[in-house]
């Protein structure tokens, strides 16, 4: 059975005339006509009954007649999903983002983006590292935005957006606000709270035992708005991204010895060829960071 039977089928049932059908679908009549009995021949008897007054459906042809309406409404709804994705009109794109990535510098970068391709329609899931490299292995989201560092999988392609300091985040009124810089010294035995989502959360804790700077923490959580609101309530202190900081009211003083930074970089699978709506967001997010600063080249 082919698309072309079923709609010639269909046109005779709506006109209840092979010539009137026969120009609806913009074909000789002969042609139709042979269509129309091949898919008889294919579906085991006739379909439709020449009469006097007009063609007329057969026991058979009245029940296939709504299926094959469902089947021609079917293939018509994905011939529009696929000209929407051809012309980028209410395209969906998965966008994974790191849970400790905050949204300050990356919102006016997607804000750019809805204004340059307002068809995408951008959905965006939050997660860990290694949850989000597996949705992206299995095609589960079509990009990530994370830190990858040194890890990246051989399947990977990444592209660096921007780079960003880990900084010192203390409650409003504490004693160390009135320094330019911290040091890891600077903070032992100071109230500190413990973000353990934090991906470069073992490299401090080492260099903390390293240097025998105690960081006891009598808070710990995993989620990134609970720590910076309990920053705020003066019960400690903690390490962030500086782009990751929305508080007002408290103070950011830069990590200067160690002095810790990390990038944020796009990351696509390399087994896939971007479709059009990613590759336009690619690239995209990539001019930005690039009139913002200059950035490393693309690397697999």
């Amino acid at each position: 059975m082919e698309m072309h039977q079923v709609r010639y089928f269909l046109a005779v049932t709506e006109t209840r005339s092979f010539t009137r059908a026969a120009e609806r679908c913009a074909v000789s009549q002969p042609a139709l006509t042979a269509a129309i009995k091949k898919l008889e021949e294919e579906l085991g008897g006739p379909l439709v009954l020449r009469e006097r007054g007009g063609a007329k459906l057969t026991a058979l042809g009245q029940r296939v007649l709504p299926r094959l309406q469902r089947l021609r409404d079917e293939m018509q709804a994905v011939q529009v999903i696929a000209d929407n994705h051809r012309r980028l009109k209410q395209v969906p794109l998965r966008v994974g983002i790191l849970c400790t990535i905050g949204p300050a510098r990356l919102a006016g970068s997607l804000a750019a983006f809805r204004a340059e391709a307002p068809g995408v329609e951008l959905e965006i899931a939050v997660a860990v590292q290694g949850e989000l490299l597996r949705r992206l292995e299995e095609a589960e989201v079509d990009v990530i935005v994370s830190n990858l560092g040194d890890a990246v999988p051989d399947w990977c392609v990444v592209a660096p957006l921007y780079e960003e300091r880990y900084v010192v985040v203390l409650p409003p009124g504490h004693h160390l606000a009135a320094r330019e810089g911290l040091r890891l010294e600077d903070l032992d035995g100071e109230p500190y709270l413990d973000r353990l989502a934090c991906e470069m959360r073992e490299q401090v804790t080492g260099v903390c035992a390293a240097r025998r700077v105690d960081l006891y923490a009598a808070y710990r959580t995993d989620r990134e708005d609970w720590v910076q609101s309990l920053v705020h309530a003066g019960l400690g202190f903690a390490f962030m991204p500086e782009h990751s900081v929305l508080l007002t009211g408290a103070s950011q003083r830069p990590l200067v010895d160690p002095a810790l930074r990390r990038t944020v970089a796009l990351v696509r699978s390399g087994d896939r060829t971007p479709a059009p709506g990613l590759q336009l967001f690619w690239d995209a997010l990539l001019s930005r960071a690039a009139r913002a600063r200059p950035v490393t080249p693309s690397r697999r």
